[in-house]
């Protein structure tokens, strides 16, 4: 019972349920400054990147659930600045363009092209309310004309400093940031295997 209510309360007072008086305008965030160090990584030639995202992080809502739930939601109160699709590419492109060209299409064939997929973008509380963490989720592809080169799965937490939805974007932005560097570290790898191949020969 009282998990019930701690649960009740917690989707009461995130929803913004505000019975008797005016909505005021959501409040609107966004990634903030990208401020922070990225991994010293050598430069690299050109890659080509798509990006797709899962259906619900195409508009902006501001996703939170309670642990494993099924059933995401939305601050009722807030909201981001664009789509978490188009923050988090944009946010990956700044990074990945310390290395090197970040291309929307390739130049040739022989480009290669980095294949990327947002599966989740969310902050997530535990069942009492008391602690939550912002999650996201990339599946990342490497290609080389028509081949695979590599792939990878990318999922981290950060956590959040205050409870609310505040407190999920400082998460999200942080969780992020070091996504971006885990990608950027795997693709310098991931490129350089094969010229340092080629050398060896």
């Amino acid at each position: 019972m009282k998990m019930r209510s701690a649960l009740l309360i917690l989707t009461l007072t995130l929803a913004g349920c505000g019975i008797g008086r005016v909505d005021a305008p959501p409040k609107v965030f966004d990634l903030g400054l990208d401020a922070r160090p990225v991994p010293a990584l050598p430069a690299r030639d050109p890659i080509a990147l798509t990006f797709q995202s899962a259906p619900g992080l195409s508009d902006t809502g501001m996703i939170w659930r309670v642990g494993d739930s099924a059933a995401p939601r939305s601050y009722a109160t807030y909201r981001w600045a664009a789509s978490p699709a188009d923050l988090v590419r944009q946010r990956i492109v700044d990074r990945l363009s310390r290395q090197g060209p970040v291309l929307n299409d390739r130049v040739t064939l022989q480009t290669p092209q980095l294949q990327l997929s947002l599966a989740q973008f969310e902050q997530v509380f535990t069942e009492d309310g008391q602690s939550s963490q912002g999650r996201i989720l990339l599946q990342a592809v490497l290609l080389n004309g028509r081949a695979v080169v590599d792939q990878k799965r990318i999922l981290v937490t950060a956590p959040a400093p205050t409870q609310d939805a505040e407190g999920g974007v400082a998460a999200l932005r942080e969780a992020t940031d070091q996504a971006s560097d885990q990608l950027a570290q795997w693709l310098g790898a991931t490129l350089a295997a094969p010229a340092q191949a080629a050398r060896t020969r």
